[in-house]
């Protein structure tokens, strides 16, 4: 009884709030949020056009991908469905952008939601790092800043690692930024020539940032085999085959397996590598330019929500100078 009245007020809150604020009503139905006083004509790329890269300022792309997903039926016929998926990009040249962890233990300082650590930081964009432990601080993987360490224990299930600011020594033989796998090919082009230890430890240790996840795309284009039957909004980092770092965000709901489907293979994308951040309402990713944009709750009965869930730890973006 108390859940279903808790229900109906969320349901009042939202068709007052639609009816004094119709703006943001309508940018919250195509994912995109403006956070602040005047949408009009301060976005920078235009939320409603799909499957269109747009220039949102040099250096950052966006992309709204919409696809259809042929699914099973969740009574287990075997008649297939037609899913529709909407689907955010940010695409971030690192010659032009720099990316790093902030973090509740590490940085000594409360979590917050993702607009108040992109204020405090004076970030460009940020993205959920990790999912975390039950103590909420806690990542599930490594999680490394500098000297600094939330999490030594490297999870063998995980297999991808986000790797970024090399220290100054290793400046110039190694790229800026990088996703890597456990078994990944290519770590040949992380190694001098004359190096020994030709290992991914090795490699890590040339980083100032390591984050670890679930790896969700495999090399060659092939799906991960990590799977997951559940439905729920999806945050991630990729690479593409340029080297750009892809901050992405599922709003309505999926299972890994269709997220890995609409990964595999797509042309508009061009990916090389992708690690899963989060799932659910913890989920989300946020973008300044003059203003700040978030992408948060596909559900919209969880719109009143939009900015309040407090985060531990995330990677934010900034701008080199």
């Amino acid at each position: 009884m108390f859940n279903s009245f808790q229900y109906g007020i969320k349901i009042l809150f939202l068709a007052f709030f639609c009816l004094i604020c119709p703006q943001t009503a309508v940018s919250a139905h195509s994912a995109a949020v403006f956070v602040g006083s005047e949408p009009d004509s301060s976005f920078p790329f235009d939320v409603l056009k799909v499957n269109v890269w747009q220039d949102a300022e040099e250096g950052v792309r966006y992309l709204r991908l919409e696809q259809t997903l042929m699914v099973g039926r969740e009574d287990g016929g075997n008649q297939k469905l037609p899913l529709s998926i909407h689907f955010d990009v940010l695409k971030f040249d690192p010659r032009l952008f720099s990316f790093t962890v902030y973090s509740e233990t590490i940085d000594k300082t409360p979590k917050k939601s993702l607009q108040a650590w992109i204020g405090e930081y004076g970030l460009k964009a940020a993205i959920n790092a990790s999912m975390y432990l039950p103590d909420e601080k806690t990542s599930i993987g490594y999680l490394r800043k500098d000297t600094l360490i939330n999490n030594k224990h490297k999870g063998k299930k995980l297999g991808a690692y986000f790797v970024s600011l090399p220290y100054e020594r290793y400046a110039g033989t190694v790229p800026d930024c990088a996703i890597l796998y456990a078994d990944d090919p290519e770590l040949e082009r992380f190694f001098l020539r004359d190096e020994r230890e030709r290992t991914l430890e090795n490699v890590l240790r040339k980083y100032k940032i390591v984050v670890q996840n679930f790896r969700i795309f495999d090399l060659g284009g092939n799906q991960s085999s990590w799977k997951g039957s559940r439905r729920h909004s999806i945050a991630a980092i990729a690479q593409d085959k340029d080297n750009k770092i892809l901050l992405m965000y599922a709003s309505n709901p999926m299972t890994i397996e269709e997220f890995q489907t609409i990964l595999q293979n797509n042309s508009l994308l061009n990916i090389k590598r992708a690690m899963y951040v989060e799932g659910g309402s913890e989920a989300g990713m946020a973008y300044r330019n003059e203003n700040l944009f978030l992408w948060q709750h596909g559900d919209s009965i969880m719109l009143f929500l939009r900015g309040t869930i407090k985060l531990p730890n995330i990677i934010g973006v900034k701008k080199r100078l």
